[in-house]
């Protein structure tokens, strides 16, 4: 199995932290060689669970854990975001005219699997999402068989 790269990080609870969790997770994803698809999509997917996190209502001043971990240079990664808020998020189906609300509705397009699961620590919960794309991994040339000769 493929050697599996992992960052945890932690974000204020502010409209600022949506272009920094994109920032982060596109840096590490650099260092990590994840291809090009792979990035996009993450940084989509991302994008939509950490405004999700940043807009919940939760006690105090409590921050957004964030986890990365990635495999075969993004082929396949996990994204998960812990906040403190209760509740489970459902996707929506907005109407056109409504200017929100579509979060989820694209991590679900855009992600093999997503889910949410209580928080170790017994506060809030984690959403988190696998992104799967085509491996970074040559494509074997196809062998061509010629007719056989039999004497």
């Amino acid at each position: 199995m493929a050697e599996l790269c992992e960052v945890n990080f932690r974000l204020a609870r502010c409209r600022s932290s949506v272009p920094r969790a994109r920032a982060l997770l596109r840096a590490r994803l650099g260092e990590w060689r994840a291809g090009q698809e792979a990035v996009e999509t993450a940084e989509l997917v991302l994008s939509e669970l950490v405004t999700n996190a940043v807009r919940v209502v939760v006690p105090g001043d409590r921050m957004i854990g964030v986890r990365i971990a990635c495999r075969d240079r993004g082929a396949w990664l996990r994204l998960e975001v812990s906040d403190a808020g209760d509740g489970r998020p459902v996707v929506r189906w907005p109407g056109e005219l409504e200017t929100g609300g579509r979060g989820l509705l694209i991590v679900d397009a855009l992600a093999l699997c997503w889910g949410v699961k209580q928080r170790s620590a017994g506060i809030g919960k984690t959403i988190w999402a696998e992104v799967v794309t085509p491996a970074v991994v040559p494509v074997p040339e196809p062998t061509v068989v010629g007719p056989s000769v039999m004497s």
